[in-house]
């Protein structure tokens, strides 16, 4: 799943099941389907068959009104357009959660128009990061008690009493290594070609060395091409994985050079995993790493201070032990899941009270 697909599953599966009868619709059907069923949650697929299809929008809305729904939460601005339009006099509330500022900022001039019409007229809005909510109220002008800033959050349990140690065997990683990595799909935004960068200049200094890159390649084999042929061996491309957990504990340096982000789960979770980040110094990212706190920033697109950094946190165990710990507590105060879904529980049930 990706950060945001992670943020909805986690708050279906984890409102009170004595409070909420939680339903799934997806405008596509996928292996994620299963995740929810497993957990007792009831999956309603509904297919768009053209870029503006009304036949989807009157199946949506019957949709809506046979299941007796209450209340939706869209994630991103297409769910919200479709979202926003069934739901006009049905009495149906809309609680609108938004993941990233850049992605409102690339809206067409007619989209921005439309976005912020709509905006005034739902019900409530979650900004996953203070970046977002700021936008929001200062830049778009909208009402700050409709304004509802709760982040992602991560389960913490499911990284604790976690051992790399095995799959570091499975993937032929020597105990002496040094090992890197990024988990992310690889999209453009996610800047793979900044990090192989940093890492090629690392490994000259450093011979023991690997780095790790989980995610899937929307990109059509372009960053599997830019490793050098002499770095191959180095560089593991392991897909889409389901160990995330298990993958991060076998890391020594977690690494996040993306151009934009909303707010970073994969960050989170290198921090609750206690490995020390490095992320650039971009919006999303500079919300959650406090310079030589928990974390160290770099510039964007800045690989040769990148590779300082790495090689600095590899000598200086002092430093990285720190790090760790600064970023897993730092987690544990801020955010964790559990009070996450409380702050979900209280906006619904408030919304679901007005008249």
């Amino acid at each position: 799943m990706s950060g945001s697909e992670r943020v909805v599953f986690d708050v279906a599966r984890k409102l009170d099941k004595n409070r909420y009868i939680v339903k799934l619709i997806s405008f596509e059907d996928g292996p994620e389907r299963k995740e929810y069923e497993d957990v007792g949650i009831k999956v309603l697929v509904i297919t768009k068959e053209k870029k503006f299809d009304l036949g989807f929008m009157l199946l949506f809305r019957r949709l809506l009104l046979g299941e007796k729904i209450q209340i939706v939460n869209p994630h991103h601005f297409i769910p919200f357009f479709y979202t926003f339009l069934v739901t006009r006099f049905t009495g149906v509330k809309v609680v609108y959660t938004e993941h990233s500022r850049w992605q409102l900022e690339q809206l067409s001039p007619l989209k921005k128009v439309m976005n912020r019409w709509m905006l005034r007229r739902i019900d409530a809005i979650v900004a996953i990061s203070k970046q977002i909510g700021d936008f929001y109220i200062n830049q778009l002008g909208l009402d700050k008690r409709k304004v509802h800033f709760i982040s992602n959050g991560i389960d913490l349990e499911r990284f604790k009493d976690v051992n790399g140690y095995q799959l570091r065997k499975d993937l032929n990683i020597n105990e002496d290594e040094i090992v890197l990595g990024m988990v992310a799909n690889i999209r453009p935004e996610k800047n793979h070609k900044c990090l192989i960068s940093a890492f090629h200049i690392v490994s000259e200094e450093v011979e023991n060395v690997r780095l790790l890159l989980v995610g899937v390649d929307f990109m059509n084999g372009e960053i599997h091409r830019f490793v050098s042929d002499r770095m191959k061996e180095k560089v593991l491309f392991l897909g889409l994985r389901k160990d995330v957990p298990e993958i991060l504990k076998t890391l020594d340096i977690f690494c996040l050079p993306s151009i934009y982000e909303g707010l970073p789960l994969t960050l989170l979770e290198a921090m609750a995993s206690g490995v020390p980040v490095i992320g650039a110094d971009v919006l999303g990212i500079n919300e959650v790493i406090k310079n030589n706190s928990n974390g160290l920033l770099f510039s964007k697109n800045d690989d040769k201070r990148l590779a300082d950094l790495i090689k600095m946190l590899l000598k200086d165990s002092d430093l990285r032990k720190r790090i760790s710990q600064e970023g897993r507590s730092f987690v544990e105060r801020y955010y964790s899941l559990d009070d996450k879904i409380k702050e979900y529980d209280q906006l619904f049930d408030a919304v679901s009270k007005r008249n």
